[in-house]
């Protein structure tokens, strides 16, 4: 023990050594940006909140107006803090600032700007009756979500797709997205554009989270409750994301109230939570805390008739502070999966997922540009076997610091950073499934990205950038990004996009990808002298919108990876640390249709897409008579289309979400087998251990999948409390849609029956 803590003091003090010209630069950086503010630059500065609850409101629209030639001169739009600021404004003259938001009354003020005018100003919307519902749909609208690759989704979106309780979950709801692909109702899985899970970053406040998807894939951690926004990038994303080679989930959680205190409660089925919130100062302080715990095993044998041996729950908290020239909050977060991904087969996997950490976004007068800073520890652990025994173990604990900026130069707003993440690393395998028993490893990591945002005019958005990341036994990574948009009348009404990236990933992730049974990933560092896990993305995008209810959108994209770890085959299907490189190809398009007016809302969204895994027989040991072997991965989907339809009606809520998916790929069984050790085994006393033998590696496809769900919703309110209802069905035909099939029982496993449920909540508000 005391030699391996050596070791690895060694190794940070190597890290250090090798690695000090990064954090000189990243010190470089902090002592250019944090200086006193520029007295001759005129800056205006909002955040804007709502009076209702005291929580930001994201892309409200400010304005500085010029009231002599009653024109619009400057404009902001709000970000997820509230924030938004207009830079150099024409001293000398008088202006009106204005700042609305759909469904809240217009603020205005008039200012006066002089030399080294500052004007940092805090506004409470108040709301206008009857309008709230059509906020979110307007603030997603002036925040461009038509971007290349780009998928905003808000609390309401969430909200329209069933779940077996009376709120939505964001778990559901990313998998109606065109390129979004499980393996199945539960494993806690999701494939972006024929990336694997391990090639997802998803971020919770701006903090690191594993995998926060539940076994039950109808749900993850985040409810539509505590949700405030996501932005979801399939591919394409920006500098300042590093570290992986897929998508990002950037999920925003909602601070609690600053205005009451509210409690609420509820109980379905499927599961049971409860939420605490409110202030702590008044319009300064807040707390949230959320927890859910799952029922499904214990009711599933007299709901469905059939067991369902799965287990999950999870806390989330949420500390907000909101001062004058600062947003800071502290979030915690816990989950705990645990089942059987196939019912009777007696293995166990399991999962959990700690987060905690803090983020503050800061824009004191002594700062000339706002700074961001985020501080969390994040840790992973998975595991597989029986009751008895654990047979796999992998774990993976992080500490991680990371500090963003901004600065002008040439009149180009630049955003810039760096970070630095201490990674440990632990596996146990039992010597049945390899002979390498054990990984025990500490990877320090650096991150630095530099970005530019530019809008030579109202027509074009550029958005250039780099990111760069080293480990101690990896170099800097070079990893060029674009983006750039071109709205050809001025305004959002139709805009094409364009996002290319380079990303190279210093984690790699391997799994057994025959065995849709199993979820279990042994988490590693990429190994000195090993080539990095890269990947090239080019997104081509077009949005349409006919006034304020109806948007189309199209996508082509194009990922291409290489040295992706695959875990070796044999004929037994197991997982080992042994890999082969694989490179891949993953191509396709999207095409989303949505209309929202007044209480109806529809959207319509299909996806295409083709993915092909490429790796040398001999490393991969596929027996076939090919030298480079070819295959399309078990996460294949050709086809995936998705329908949502809700309707408002006398106070009732109707959701409806019909799904369709093209069968993936699977091993076919050529036949069986008892093998005998002769000479050295009698075949009349020792009948021998059976064996599969297996065609073509994914050779063929499973069957068409399809699903329709249905839920009606009604809340009513009294004076201080509320009382919310909400029935629907899971699977409302009944369809037999294939899981897996079990090859030493042959038994087939489906996925979820006909689900009814019925849901109750209430509380105070």
């Amino acid at each position: 023990m005391i030699l391996t803590d050596l070791f690895k003091v060694n190794r940070l003090n190597t890290f250090c050594n090798s690695r000090c010209f990064a954090l000189m630069l990243a010190l470089f950086s902090l002592n250019l940006t944090v200086t006193a503010q520029n007295q001759n630059t005129t800056i205006v500065q909002a955040v804007v909140i709502s009076e209702v609850d005291g929580s930001p409101l994201i892309g409200a629209n400010v304005i500085i107006y010029d009231i002599e030639k009653e024109e619009i001169l400057y404009n902001c739009v709000t970000n997820t803090d509230g924030f938004c600021e207009i830079r150099k404004v024409i001293t000398g003259r008088s202006y009106q600032l204005e700042i609305s938001y759909i469904g809240y009354e217009l603020f205005q003020k008039r200012i006066n700007v002089v030399q080294g005018f500052r004007e940092n100003i805090r506004v409470s919307l108040k709301q206008k009756a009857g309008e709230l519902d059509e906020v979110t749909v307007e603030g997603q609208r002036l925040a461009r979500s038509g971007q290349a690759g780009i998928r905003r989704v808000s609390d309401i979106d969430i909200a329209r797709v069933p779940t077996p309780g009376v709120d939505g979950d964001l778990g559901s709801y990313l998998q109606v997205e065109p390129g979004v692909i499980t393996t199945g109702d539960r494993g806690g899985d999701l494939f972006v554009r024929g990336g694997t899970p391990v090639q997802n970053q998803i971020l919770v406040d701006n903090l690191l989270i594993v995998k926060p998807f539940h076994i039950s894939n109808l749900y993850s951690a985040f409810s539509e409750e505590i949700v405030q926004n996501v932005d979801m990038y399939a591919g394409g994303f920006g500098a300042e994301y590093s570290g992986i080679t897929s998508a990002v989930i950037d999920i925003n959680l909602r601070p609690g109230n600053m205005k009451r205190f509210g409690a609420s409660g509820s109980v379905s089925p499927y599961l049971t939570s409860i939420l605490v919130e409110g202030p702590l100062v008044k319009d300064q302080q807040s707390l949230l805390v959320m927890a859910r715990k799952s029922t499904i095993e214990s009711i599933s044998p007299e709901l469905i008739g059939e067991s369902v041996p799965l287990r999950f729950s999870d806390v989330l908290g949420r500390y907000t502070l909101q001062l004058q020239n600062a947003l800071c909050s502290v979030t915690g977060v816990y989950t705990q999966d645990e089942g059987e991904i196939v019912p009777y087969n007696e293995v166990r996997h399991s999962w959990s997922n700690k987060v905690i950490g803090t983020r503050c976004f800061g824009f004191d007068p002594n700062f000339e540009y706002p700074i961001e800073f985020t501080a969390g520890y994040t840790s992973y652990t998975n595991q597989e076997g029986t009751e008895e025994n654990v047979e796999r173990y992998s774990e993976v604990n992080q500490f991680y610091m990371n500090t963003d900026f901004q600065q002008e130069l040439f009149g180009v707003l630049f955003n810039y950073g760096f970070g630095i993440n201490f990674r440990s690393y632990e596996v146990e395998l039992d010597e049945k499934f390899t002979s390498i028993a054990e990984i025990d490893y500490l990877s320090p990591t650096v991150n630095l990205f530099f970005s530019g945002d530019w809008d030579p005019n109202k027509y074009i958005s550029i958005k250039p950038g780099i990111a760069s990341q080293a480990s101690l036994d990896t170099p800097f990574s070079f990893e060029p990004r674009f983006r750039a948009s071109f709205r050809p009348d001025g305004t959002d009404s139709q805009e094409l996009s364009l996002a290319l990236g380079r990303y190279v990933q210093l984690t790699t992730g391997v799994s057994d990808q025959r065995d849709v049974g199993s979820v279990f990933t042994i988490i590693r560092p990429a190994e000195r002298g090993d080539p990095l896990q890269t990947s090239d993305h080019a997104i081509f995008g077009y949005q349409q919108r006919w006034g304020k209810s109806f948007v189309a959108n199209i996508e082509a994209y194009t990922k291409g990876g290489r040295n992706i770890p695959v875990s070796t085959w044999t004929p037994v299907a197991r997982i080992a640390l042994q890999t082969a490189l694989a490179n891949s190809s993953s191509y396709g398009f999207d095409v989303r249709v949505k209309y929202a007016k007044s209480a109806f809302y529809a959207s319509l969204g299909y996806g295409w897409s083709k993915i092909k895994y490429e790796a040398d027989s001999g490393d991969l040991g596929a027996w076939v008579n090919e030298t480079i072997f070819s295959y399309s991965p078990a996460h294949d989907q050709r086809h995936k289309l998705n329908a949502i339809f809700s309707y408002k009606i006398a106070g009732f809520t109707t959701n409806l979400r019909w799904e369709l998916g093209s069968g993936q790929p699977f091993t076919r069984v050529f036949g069986y087998d008892l093998a005998v050790r002769v000479p050295f085994q009698d075949v009349t006393e020792n009948t021998g251990i059976g064996n599969v033998y297996y065609t073509r590696p994914f050779g063929a496809r499973l069957p068409y999948y399809h699903r329709l769900d249905v839920s009606v919703n009604r809340s009513f309110e009294f004076d201080d409390w509320f009382i919310e209802s909400e029935i629907g069905i899971i699977n409302a035909y009944d369809r037999d849609n294939i899981f897996s099939f079990d090859l030493n029982t042959l038994q087939r496993v489906n996925q979820t029956p006909l689900l009814p449920y019925l849901s109750i909540k209430t509380g105070i508000d």
